[in-house]
């Protein structure tokens, strides 16, 4: 029977991070950076929603990269066919008001998130109103100085209760 010898040092790192692992609470926290990247990412989604209610285009030209998707149950677009066609909504579309609300933000590699959230929407388009409840997600990367969305989605719930 062989013993392995665990190095003074190493068993106290081992015991640690068994107690750590060990710990529900110690999982559960987040780094504070990434609480700051979660505020920095809602408060960009949320930027959507309010230059969509403002029918102001700049904000999405500036926070969706070139090669930036977009995709909807009206199908997938490109950053230049998604910039036209919320150019049409604005014209024909008034935003009395939004909450977005239940995010969830996973990291998938650095400088990359996803952002995934719900959102109640009041929105009539040429005299018909649109769903009021959608999930919305969002892949952000860190372009330029600043989060930009190089995915988005969002889809109307089914059951608009």
């Amino acid at each position: 029977m062989s013993i392995c010898k665990v190095p003074p040092n190493g068993l106290l790192v081992a015991i640690l991070l068994a107690l750590a692992l060990s710990n529900p609470e110690a999982r559960a926290q987040v780094p504070s950076r990434q609480i700051k990247v979660e505020q920095e990412l809602i408060r960009t989604e949320t930027g959507f929603f309010d230059a969509w209610k403002a029918k102001d285009t700049t904000y999405f030209r500036s926070h969706i990269p070139a090669d930036g998707v977009y995709w909807s149950e009206d199908g997938i677009f490109s950053r230049e066919q998604q910039l036209s066609r919320q150019a049409s909504l604005e014209k024909t579309c008034a935003v009395q008001g939004y909450s977005l609300s239940d995010f969830g933000v996973l990291p998938l590699a650095t400088g990359a998130y996803l952002l995934t959230f719900k959102a109640e929407q009041y929105v009539t388009c040429d005299g018909e109103k649109l769903p009021i409840h959608i999930n919305g997600s969002s892949v952000y990367a860190f372009k330029d100085g600043r989060w930009q969305a190089v995915y988005r989605a969002q889809v109307a719930l089914k059951r608009q209760n």
